[in-house]
């Protein structure tokens, strides 16, 4: 058992690949801390993984079951540690539901928890999950959510804005989520670079180079990298955590998959203060 405790991770699973699950417990291995998953859904691979196969095999983890795992978990102290709840893949308004349900539940025993949303829903200007799915996680999950790692996508669906152009639209469009913490990926930057902002009581940007083409993962990977570098009260998580996506990234281009093996965690990219 990790010092650190434990954190429960709610997100996909595949079997091939490093998506969802197999994307986050690296990272947060990486920062020396337990996790326990409990998977939203089960496939043979990413969709996008095998093209020529059509679709992988495998589906969606029943919701009930999701809640009745992890109520026994709850009942048998497996979660007795848990520091922190993080929220990924969600295939479906149901799934969503039974996600705040254990939420709630862990919050009512322990309410220092600290809960991180992913809200994963779509991404370059389209959903890839039904809106009802959006809608939940807007209505159910982040009202729990004490931070939460939208793309820019994801944030001006959440919030109504639609597309966000210009960094400061992007602020005030974070900043009415009402949470304690935002952090927005792939914010505006120019061309050939990406960068990322970390919104609370300050703002803070971080640019890096845009890899041509990102590997599947690599948003699960950096929720989870960066909502570790969090919990450790690590005072360089935004630069650590964007510069460690990018230095992957570039070392896979010709695969365009996360690497295997253990995290090498990259010296923190040049983060500057935004007028708030």
């Amino acid at each position: 058992m990790s010092g650190k405790g434990s954190i429960f991770v709610i997100s996909s699973q595949v079997v091939s690949g490093l998506v969802g699950l197999k994307a986050i417990m690296p990272a947060l291995r990486a920062l020396e801390y337990e996790t326990v998953s409990l998977p939203t859904t089960l496939l043979a691979a990413h969709p996008a993984a095998f093209p020529e196969r059509g679709a992988p095999a495998g589906g969606p983890i029943e919701a009930g079951q999701m809640i009745e795992i992890a109520d026994w978990l709850i009942g048998a102290g497996a979660l007795d540690d848990c520091v922190s709840v993080l929220t990924g893949y969600l295939p479906s308004p149901a799934h969503v539901d039974a996600a705040a349900q254990i939420i709630a539940r862990l919050k009512a025993v322990n309410p220092s928890i600290v809960y991180c949303c992913d809200p994963i829903c779509g991404d370059h200007g389209a959903l890839y999950l039904p809106p009802d799915v959006a809608a939940g996680i807007e209505d159910r999950l982040l009202p729990l959510a004490d931070m939460a790692t939208p793309n820019l996508f994801e944030l001006g669906q959440l919030t109504g804005r639609g597309a966000l152009n210009e960094t400061p639209e992007v602020i005030e469009a974070a900043r009415c989520l009402k949470l304690n913490h935002v952090v927005v990926t792939s914010a505006p930057a120019p061309q050939g670079r990406i960068a990322t902002l970390a919104i609370d009581a300050e703002v803070m940007r971080c640019e890096t180079a845009r890899a041509p083409q990102a590997p599947s993962g690599m948003g699960d990977f950096f929720a989870a990298l960066y909502l570790g570098l969090k919990l450790a009260d690590e005072p360089k998580a935004l630069g650590m955590a964007s510069a460690t996506l990018a230095d992957m990234a570039a070392r896979n281009l010709q695969t365009a998959t996360l690497p295997h093996g253990p995290v090498q965690l990259a010296p923190p990219a040049i983060t500057d203060k935004l007028p708030s």
